[in-house]
């Protein structure tokens, strides 16, 4: 009769004691003057591309830049500076493999090396209110980025508007949903597709002491009334999802993660030559994590691999690692305290 009890606290701390009660919470974006943010961004891409003779050929590729936000005040709020401390990237297509690295020499040249090298040099900033919303830039005008690779200005402008975008700055409860409008550009193929969120509070979890808000991600192609005057290939959502963990306390996102699929193809009405492939699947799987938070006297004083190692150390575990130990933690103490009801 015990191992049935205890068994049945195990899993009923499991199940409800990791979720804090469904008070209001607020989703606020907050930046710390003095302070550096330290993200690893991560794209994946993979597409399916015509080639003469062959069909459709699978091409893949990854993108992971270490961004440095490092935070003022500003008349108009705070100001926070984005740079570039490492930009990597692996290309794949037909067995050939295309890679780059600004850390390391060997891998610093080539085509990639051409067109990525200037990221690391790409300074700007954006201007924040008081609430935590987005109302400037600066500098943005200036950046060389890779517009071939799809990180040019509008890319890395639609890339720091994402978490302010994503966040409704104000109280929530959980079951609460928002809507929020992002652009995602196309890059050389031209014109840009805007994606209609539905973000959801789905609850709020206690982790490592902290409250942490997980807010549901699903998204679909706003319709527009006319064509984009620059559009080659019209280009449809046809799935977005996500997910977002936010740390309330701090007012960042710990994670954000989002798999968008898409098909392009010429728009409606143009003549397409016999035997062309028609749509082309797209997917696209992004996710931004927090790793860490310095302050700016330190990591200006501390070398460039010394800044790496500190970021790494503050950065908050990762939220799978994180879940699986709560509930251990949980299932503990339920069966530590069914041991105690029992009688002598």
């Amino acid at each position: 009769m015990k191992t049935v009890t205890d068994t049945a606290f195990v899993v009923l701390g499991a199940l409800i004691l990791g979720v804090l009660p469904g008070g209001a919470v607020e989703l606020k974006l907050k930046w710390q003057p003095g302070k550096r943010y330290v993200f690893d961004n991560t794209a994946d891409s993979f597409m399916k591309m015509p080639l003469p003779g062959q069909g459709l050929i699978e091409t893949k590729g990854r993108m992971v830049l270490r961004v440095h936000n490092d935070v003022s005040a500003h008349e108009k709020g705070t100001k926070v500076g984005h740079a570039f401390d490492s930009v990597r990237m692996r290309q794949e297509m037909q067995g050939l493999v295309m890679e780059y690295d600004s850390s390391d020499p060997s891998k610093g040249g080539g085509l990639l090396g051409t067109v990525l090298k200037p990221m690391t040099e790409t300074k700007f900033a954006v201007i924040y209110d008081k609430k935590g919303k987005m109302v400037g830039f600066e500098g943005l005008d200036d950046v060389q980025g890779a517009d071939q690779l799809g990180m040019g200005k509008e890319e890395l402008e639609a890339m720091a508007r994402q978490s302010s975008e994503f966040l409704p700055g104000r109280d929530v409860k959980p079951g609460d949903s928002w809507k929020s409008e992002v652009d995602l550009p196309m890059g050389e193929l031209g014109g840009k597709v805007t994606i209609d969120y539905t973000l959801k509070l789905e609850n709020v979890v206690e982790q490592e002491g902290r409250k942490v808000a997980r807010i549901s991600i699903s998204g679909k192609t706003k319709e527009r009334d006319g064509e984009g005057a620059e559009e080659i290939l019209k280009t449809e959502v046809k799935e977005a999802t996500g997910m977002m963990l936010f740390d309330i306390g701090l007012g960042q996102p710990l994670e954000v993660a989002t798999t968008i699929l898409l098909e392009t193809g010429l728009p409606a009405g143009i003549p397409q030559a016999e035997g062309a492939p028609g749509k082309l699947p797209l997917k696209s799987v992004s996710v931004a994590k927090l790793v860490g938070v310095e302050d700016l006297k330190e990591a200006a004083s501390g070398s460039r691999g010394e800044s790496k190692a500190k970021a790494e150390s503050t950065a908050p575990a990762p939220a799978e690692n994180k879940e699986e130990k709560r509930a251990r933690r949980k299932a503990r103490k339920a069966k530590r305290k069914a041991e105690k009801a029992q009688p002598e």
